[in-house]
């Protein structure tokens, strides 16, 4: 089994793996790894951390149904679901959760034992030079507040006494692979970034994690906060652009990574509330882009020298569709089409009295009760909710028009398909059932996604012609 290990550094990290999970969900291949994704936030109790770890769980349910066959275990979809996610604890059989050793409710100047300085050492004067009474006061469990050098000093023992590194160095393989995603512009990600990475380049013990071909992505500026004189808040927004310059001086000449990918916006368009316990920020085009970076990254072999990338669109417009997006965007556009006309299927087969493989398939009452398609149910208004905050973002992903079944022709914005309504879905469906009619298995929920994205896919792969 080939893995990736994906490190998700800071609130960026989770927000990008959100979408890397939406992708894989769409049918985007991970060629063949299996991603151990590790949640790397300081952040004890931030509701946007359990929300992504609730969403990785209601994936991994669904996958695991698709390849269970009662006494046996099938082969990955093609399709919907296709890519194994696994948790760090899995790999290492723990029942604790080792993501949760990344944090501490105390505050900084207790963390570095600043109490144990005396009024005149000449260390006391250093730690007041280094550091802002701010910084000294603010607790490590809401993160670092913008403020890399809290964040350098902090993570580096983490890091190193965490279970969950150690777990990683353990059952890091040959031919396994390393994802770190992570801004440049906060405190976390842009000290946990450099960090990481140097304690997995310096594991002189452990060939396989020192070697492992290692991809980043850097998140630059893409969003703003509110002015921090009104909301009380420690971050000010104004220093993201100065933050990001002097990282960047850093990453030039001291980085390690195989593939770096830098994504980010030319100003701030959206403007966020500046909450840093709730840190409520809806999805955004930026971290669809910074997700897209793994799937390409697990393409590419290792390269002679170090190689930086980077994505741009066609037109510069405040709503982006598949051709103001640009070719380069065909694979992601067709992917979120397919789950969307998924939902579509999702939501009103159940309704569909008289549909054939009601009968032939077991797609009945019974089966829409089932866990399986409730599990199904649930990941989809996820994926509903998320897909509709990037098309209302103020730089929207608007590719697909979703809400008229009636005029399905037009699903996806300057592609004009064939099918017209979902009856003709439900007709490939049909026909799909036909084709597999040899298949030993008694998995009906497989069969389901199986034919649901067969009937998609004869319809949306002219976009990628």
């Amino acid at each position: 089994m080939k893995k990736v290990f994906v490190f998700c550094v800071g609130g960026t990290g989770i927000r990008v793996m959100k979408s890397i999970t939406m992708l894989m969900a769409s049918g985007m291949s991970t060629n063949g790894y299996t991603v151990v994704p590790v949640i790397l936030d300081p952040h004890l109790d931030l509701e946007e951390k359990k929300n992504l770890h609730s969403l990785i769980d209601n994936y991994k349910d669904i996958y695991n149904k698709t390849i269970n066959n009662g006494t046996s275990t099938l082969n990955p979809l093609d399709g919907f679901f296709n890519s194994e996610i696994q948790t760090i604890n899995e790999l290492n059989n723990q029942l604790n959760d080792t993501n949760q050793a990344v944090g501490s409710k105390e505050k900084f100047r207790s963390y570095i034992k600043e109490a144990n300085l005396a009024a005149d050492d000449i260390n006391n004067f250093f730690v007041q030079t280094l550091f802002a009474s701010k910084n000294l006061d603010s607790p490590l469990s809401v993160g670092f507040k913008g403020n890399p050098n809290v964040g350098t000093v902090v993570l580096g023992e983490m890091i190193e006494g965490a279970d969950w590194f150690k777990a990683f160095k353990i059952h890091c393989e040959k031919d396994d692979r390393v994802f770190i995603i992570s801004s440049i512009f906060g405190g976390t990600g842009a000290s946990g970034y450099p960090l990481l990475e140097k304690k997995i380049r310096g594991a002189e013990n452990e060939p396989a994690v020192k070697n492992a071909l290692m991809g980043a992505v850097t998140v630059l500026p893409y969003y703003g906060l509110k002015d921090p004189t009104t909301t009380g808040s420690d971050i000010d927004s104004a220093n993201f652009y100065t933050k990001t310059k002097s990282a960047l001086a850093y990453y030039e000449n001291n980085v390690q990574s195989d593939y770096l990918y830098y994504v980010g916006e030319k100003s701030l368009r959206q403007v966020y509330e500046n909450d840093e316990k709730k840190q409520e920020d809806t999805a955004n085009f930026i971290e669809l882009v910074a997700a897209s970076a793994l799937f390409d990254f697990l393409t590419r072999e290792r390269p002679d020298k170090r190689q930086y990338l980077t994505r741009a669109i066609e037109e510069d417009t405040d709503s982006l569709d598949l051709q103001s997006l640009g070719s380069g965007y065909k694979g992601i556009v067709k992917s979120v089409a397919d789950y969307m006309l998924l939902r579509s299927f999702v939501l009103n087969l159940p309704k569909e009295t008289y549909f054939p493989l009601s009968q032939d398939r077991g797609f009945n009452e019974d089966f829409y009760k089932d866990s399986a398609f409730q599990a199904l149910c649930r990941f989809t208004d996820k994926y509903y909710n998320w897909y509709s905050e990037l098309s209302t973002n103020k730089r929207a992903f608007a590719p697909i028009h979703y809400d008229d079944l009636n005029q399905m022709s037009g699903w996806i914005k300057s592609v004009q398909l064939d099918a017209k309504d979902d009856s003709y879905y439900l007709l490939k469906m049909l026909q799909a059932s036909n084709h597999h009619q040899d298949e030993e298995h008694s998995n009906p929920f497989r069969y389901f996604l199986k034919f649901a994205y067969e009937a998609i896919d004869s319809y949306t792969k002219k976009i990628n012609n």
